[in-house]
């Protein structure tokens, strides 16, 4: 059952090949994960800014310290919102622009979640294409084998 210098390259370059697309898998799957908690915590926002234009100043509200705690407060204002903008800017918009902020940003998660998918799509494609050679190189190898068993 010996198998060519030549197979044995090609069946190591398609490993290397494999491993390095699920490397590649892995990461896209992480970042696919990472849009899903922004996406969620963006539409968590747009929740709150719904809220906020219904509730009366002076109402009690809870408001989030993380890790799923709240801190009763009074509501002192609602006629900003502070939004981060990056690198530990934040800015003051009307609960208006706000919102639509808040929209464009999880549109723009959303989308980019999209094109992650689809490049994860592409990936799983090649690592199947892979696998289906190695399968070929397999059934190769097992009937070269068979044929020289037996043989005194």
């Amino acid at each position: 059952m010996s198998s060519s210098p030549r197979g044995e390259e090609e069946v190591q370059r398609l490993l290397a090949a494999y491993q390095q697309y699920q490397a590649q898998a892995d990461g896209i799957m992480r970042q696919l994960n990472l849009t899903q908690i922004t996406a969620e915590g963006l539409e968590r926002a747009l929740v709150a800014a719904d809220a906020l234009e219904k509730a009366e100043v002076g109402q009690e509200i809870l408001v989030p310290i993380g890790s799923g705690s709240f801190i009763h407060a009074a509501l002192a204002s609602k006629e900003k919102i502070v939004l981060n903008v990056g690198a530990g800017v934040s800015i003051e918009k009307t609960a208006t622009e706000a919102k639509e902020i808040l929209k464009v940003r999880k549109a723009e998660v959303l989308e980019g979640s999209r094109k992650l998918s689809e490049v994860l799509a592409k990936i799983d494609q090649e690592m199947q294409r892979i696998q289906a050679i190695m399968q070929q190189f397999e059934e190769s190898a097992g009937q070269q084998g068979q044929g020289s068993e037996g043989v005194v």
